[in-house]
């Protein structure tokens, strides 16, 4: 499964924004560290926002940080968030000679339902660590 860059870009944000709690970042410095556009990410931020995960703020000392702790936010919500679709196969309506004795996207749901299940037990706070807080902002920060 591929996820689609809003995905990657919802993690990086939020693994930017968990690094540095009880403080707000601006979509241009997350744009900025990860080099993402920045109409692409306050798409990004504007779907999380309205979801529940970030709290934007506007105005001259406004910004975005998390609202829900990074322990709390499953990997899996996020994926299932920001995917339109997880579907592995879209059979319906083509034009398939082994359509109605197919079992291949049985096999593919029931693997996909694993990984979702794996990726249940995974938060954003497990993504960081020392390393990852230095490679974002150049030094410690927790």
């Amino acid at each position: 499964m591929q996820l689609t860059r809003h995905t990657d870009y919802a993690f990086r944000a939020l693994i930017y924004l968990a690094s540095m709690p009880n403080s707000t970042a601006t979509i241009g410095t997350i744009s900025e560290t990860f080099g993402i556009p920045k109409s692409h990410l306050m798409k990004v931020i504007s779907s999380l926002s309205a979801h529940g995960y970030v709290i934007s703020t506007r105005g001259k000392s406004g910004g975005i940080s998390l609202l829900k702790s990074a322990e709390e936010i499953t990997l899996r919500e996020i994926v299932m968030l920001m995917e339109k679709t997880l579907v592995p196969f879209d059979c319906i309506g083509q034009n398939c000679l082994i359509l109605n004795s197919c079992r291949l996207n049985r096999a593919f749901l029931e693997a996909q339902k694993k990984y979702l299940e794996s990726l249940e037990s995974y938060t954003i706070a497990d993504m960081l660590n020392n390393e990852t807080i230095i490679t974002i902002h150049g030094k410690a920060s927790v």
